[in-house]
């Protein structure tokens, strides 16, 4: 796994800007050509001779008049003005750590106009929940991101190349979901590089530096460094709070109240949770019955991963193969630890039992050898998937 991971997504379509009004010239509505999504569908590409001059985050922009929102992904896309579509691509250079959410008021990156939204998935993946919510978004022809956890990703790198094959973009959410803002200088850059490191190994391929903090909590020092490896932070504007509720009703009212309220943002969901699973379809029909765009992001740029992550990473994801081999995908745990070591013994091949002792006549179970120590989750936390909180 080398050093160094660069990304981008090439969907190839043509935007016009209308106007200019923004003031940070690190994201541009155009989309780049540098990066072939992990495909086997050939990415489309502008009209010939066809330019597509950059614009500032705050200009109004549109696609060119030949491209239909949605007809850049599949046939079925084309012309359909029922669907909610994409409205347009926004490239985000992340070379100087931008920020973007009511999280970062004081300094937050402003790209997006009124009635427009974003939609963002955290936590994944998690294939009972990840898969219809990407059916649902396929159905109305739109794309979204999804900040990724690494063990989620080591767990199941089938799901998360089923993310990017259908063309989202995909970041990175940490290595097991702990609270930087709570952790050493150590513990906290172990976290991160390890979430980057695993997310890109499951993936295959590189992917963006885009960053989301779990539980929405950061420190100064966290964010520093993050920032410093040249990820953009995102937050959040709207917040499904999905994991607070198993009912598709009140995850949709939830969103479309704060939307009501707000006019636009980035919106939160979690692909793990059923209630968005079940919410999604009928909430993008809502979007869509209400007047909301659909914006995509893309990076300008890739991540950087660090080579003593990618080794550990490559190193966990040799383990979890060679325990899937030997374990049906319902048996097998959702997420998998990474140890300096060999993995658990109860998320590979279970432990045999011992044969009945010939003193006692009485069967005797094998002991189980010690879990072990795993420095990137030092408390071995089984990492349930309830305590999340807010993120």
């Amino acid at each position: 796994m080398g050093a160094s991971r660069c990304t981008g997504l090439a969907f190839g379509i043509a935007l016009a800007a209308i106007g200019a009004a923004g003031h940070f010239d690190g994201v541009r509505a155009e989309t780049p050509d540098a990066y072939t999504p992990p495909a086997t569908k050939a990415p489309a590409t502008r009209a010939h001779g066809e330019q597509t001059p950059p614009v500032n985050p705050g200009a109004q922009t549109e696609l060119n008049a030949t491209v239909t929102p949605g007809s850049l992904f599949s046939p079925d896309c084309v012309n359909r003005t029922d669907l909610l579509g994409v409205s347009r691509v926004v490239e985000i250079d992340t070379t100087a750590g931008p920020r973007f959410g009511d999280q970062y008021s004081k300094d937050e990156v402003k790209f997006l106009q009124p009635g427009e939204v974003v939609l963002t998935f955290d936590d994944g993946p998690m294939r009972r929940y990840t898969l219809p919510i990407l059916d649902a978004l396929d159905e109305q022809c739109v794309r979204a991101t999804f900040f990724s956890v690494g063990r989620m990703a080591i767990s199941d790198p089938a799901t998360l190349q089923e993310v990017a094959r259908r063309g989202h973009t995909i970041g990175v959410h940490t290595w097991s979901h702990k609270k930087l803002s709570a952790l050493g200088a150590d513990a906290m850059k172990r976290e991160f590089e390890l979430g980057a490191s695993a997310v890109a190994g499951a993936l295959g391929t590189p992917i963006a530096p885009f960053f989301r903090f779990p539980y929405l909590a950061h420190s100064k020092s966290a964010l520093a460094y993050i920032q410093g490896r040249g990820m953009g932070i995102f937050g959040i504007h709207v917040d499904s709070a999905d994991f607070r509720t198993k009912s598709p009703g009140v995850v949709l009212r939830n969103v479309m109240s704060q939307l009501d309220r707000e006019k636009k943002g980035i919106l939160l969901f979690h692909d793990i949770q059923p209630s968005t699973a079940g919410a999604l379809a009928s909430l993008l029909a809502e979007l869509k019955t209400r007047g909301y765009k659909v914006v995509h992001m893309v990076p300008k740029h890739g991540a950087t991963t660090l080579p003593e992550y990618d080794a550990i990473a490559e190193k966990a994801l040799r383990a979890k193969s060679a325990a899937a081999a030997n374990s049906p995908i319902a048996k097998r745990s959702v997420t998998w630890p990474v140890s300096g070591d060999e993995p658990a013994p109860e998320q590979g091949k279970p432990a045999a039992k011992a044969a009945p002792s010939a003193k006692s006549g009485a069967p005797k179970t094998a002991t189980r050898p010690a879990k072990p120590y795993d420095w990137a989750n030092p408390s071995n936390d089984p990492w349930q998937l309830t305590p999340f909180g807010s993120q």
